[in-house]
């Protein structure tokens, strides 16, 4: 195991947007052995502070369990000297990429230049699982039980994926565990860039299991701009999960129009005109801006 070495990492935040960082956690790995821990509760940036229940539902954390802890600001310099350098490895962890981006970005502060790897997508290139959630992971590894959505448990959970499936396939650098990471041209996997567009074939299925009740159930959903809350691709599963289809251009078997740019004034793209037109010619078409999309995200 000699050469595994990096830092695990996980956030939980108050809201949707990536900014409301409310908890970190992270494990150092050296030589394939845990070696250090640590988590922080932290205060949401000011803008990001709204704790929505359906976060608080996942991880616990309330406004009041924050209110005197220390902000962004704060915790970036400690986090920076735990991490010292390290790869940073998450499950799924293009979440983690954008939590460090936003947040940085809303204090003004550099933009980390900083390696990422996926323990989720390491999983799904190793193992065949019905779901790769870091709970369905861990359990076939029989990694120990932890309290998932704990920002230091599924850290540390994370690591140890990553330790076990190195030993198991015997990999002995992080190289060699993640090649394709080490391609300059390539992706982290998973992330996709701002103004990136998938292939239809790449598109998420409409989860026809979801809450069919829910306001994002049977829509036809187009995506216009990049979403300030999360990449697009992330905004795409999250209304594929529940029951929308994902389309790449507005046609008229579209319903929704999510335009980003619609809430800070700008000009509105040939998908948010094409889709005034079909409107004007009698179709049943919505055009929504990034705050109500995130409110809908909001029922399960």
């Amino acid at each position: 195991m000699h050469g595994i070495s990096f830092t695990a990492i996980d956030f939980e935040t108050a809201n949707n947007f990536r900014a409301s960082a409310c908890s970190v956690g992270m494990t150092k790995v050296r030589a394939g052995k845990v070696v250090d821990q640590v988590s922080w509760l932290m205060k949401p940036l000011p803008g990001y502070e709204e704790f929505h229940p359906v976060n608080v539902g996942i991880h616990g954390i309330t406004a009041s369990r924050v209110h005197n802890m220390p902000t962004w600001q704060s915790i970036h310099g400690p986090m920076m000297d735990f991490i010292d350098g390290d790869a940073l490895v998450g499950h799924n962890v293009s979440f983690e990429k954008s939590v460090i981006a936003k947040a940085n970005e809303a204090c003004r502060l550099p933009a980390a230049t900083l390696d990422f790897h996926c323990t989720l997508a390491l999983a799904k290139k190793h193992l065949e699982l019905p779901h790769y959630t870091l709970s369905d992971v861990a359990g076939a590894l029989d990694i120990p039980a932890f309290n998932h959505h704990d920002a230091g448990d599924d850290a540390r959970a994370s690591a140890l994926i990553a330790i076990e499936l190195a030993s198991r396939n015997g990999i002995t650098s992080l190289a060699a565990l993640w090649p394709a990471a080490q391609k300059p041209a390539a992706r982290v996997p998973g992330y996709y860039s701002a103004g990136y567009t998938r292939k239809l074939a790449d598109l998420p299925q409409a989860n026809i299991a979801a809450n069919p009740y829910g306001p994002l159930y049977g829509q036809t959903m187009v995506f216009s701009g990049d979403l300030a809350a999360l990449p697009r691709a992330e905004a795409q599963d999250s209304a594929a999960a529940r029951g929308a289809a994902i389309a790449n251009s507005t046609t008229r078997k579209v319903t929704m129009v999510v335009c980003a740019e619609l809430d800070r004034g700008g000009r509105p793209s040939a998908k948010v005109r094409r889709a005034h037109e079909l409107a004007a010619a009698g179709q049943d078409i919505q055009v929504i801006g990034e705050v109500q999309f995130l409110r809908l995200m909001a029922f399960k």
